[in-house]
């Protein structure tokens, strides 16, 4: 196993501010690749400051940092799930980045979040080993002028899906509908049109690699985000 860069180290509430700045600066960035679906919450930086600071107490969380980045990886599925991954650079990746995933690695399998407008990223990922476990695919929606509904479970002939609300550092204007199955054309133009008159501004269709998209495609969906995922079964190549 190769060694881990000595740069890593834990994370200090101390270093909470660098954080943040770090994270509102990747978030105006990923804003302009999809201005609704990534959209700051106006509260982002409170909001994210708490959370982050729960995070570091928690023993079960891996938070770590380098010099140039940092890394806050939580207990799921029996994964860790790392989405808090912001480097000062993207050029970065295979140094700092690196080390900081092989660092998390090291605790347990992962899932890596991985907006497809971040391509160092995403490349960094599967660099390591890591595999494509699944993509979100996103389209626009309008909404009803309705108050937003809260989380619901849609179940309609051929589609499937859930509203839930939005990352709380994100504020695409209402609830997301994320549809989880549908057969055709005809059943997911019915499950958007529920979840738009229940208040959702986004829908988001989860695809496996083996999973085809051209359904997507031909409707107005674009792919937002990739999730890699390391398993013992690769974890050689990820941390070796």
């Amino acid at each position: 196993m190769a060694s881990i860069d000595s740069g890593v180290r834990p994370l200090e509430l101390t270093d909470l501010d660098w954080i943040l700045d770090l994270s509102a600066r990747r978030r105006e960035r990923l804003a302009r690749s999809a201005p609704t679906f990534f959209r700051p919450a106006l509260e982002a930086r409170s909001r994210h400051r708490e959370f982050l600071r729960h995070q570091l107490r928690d023993h079960g969380v891996v938070s770590l940092r380098t010099d140039r980045g940092f890394v806050v990886a939580a207990p799921r599925d029996r994964l860790l799930d790392v989405d808090d991954l912001v480097l000062e650079d993207d050029a970065l990746w295979s140094h700092d980045g690196a080390a900081l995933l092989r660092a998390v690695n090291g605790s347990g399998d992962l899932r890596f979040t991985c907006p497809v407008p971040e391509s160092a990223r995403r490349r960094a990922a599967r660099d390591l080993g890591m595999e494509l476990a699944e993509s979100w695919w996103h389209r626009d929606l309008v909404a009803a002028p309705a108050t937003p509904a809260g989380e619901a479970v849609l179940d309609l002939p051929g589609a499937a899906g859930r509203l839930v609300a939005a990352p709380p550092v994100y504020d695409p204007g209402g609830p997301v509908l994320l549809v989880s199955a549908v057969d055709d054309s005809s059943a997911l133009a019915a499950i958007e049109a529920a979840a738009a008159a229940r208040g959702a501004v986004v829908s988001v269709v989860t695809r496996t690699p083996a999973q085809p998209t051209d359904l997507l495609a031909a409707t107005g969906y674009a792919r937002t985000t990739d999730f890699y995922v390391s398993r013992r079964s690769v974890a050689g190549r990820v941390t070796g």
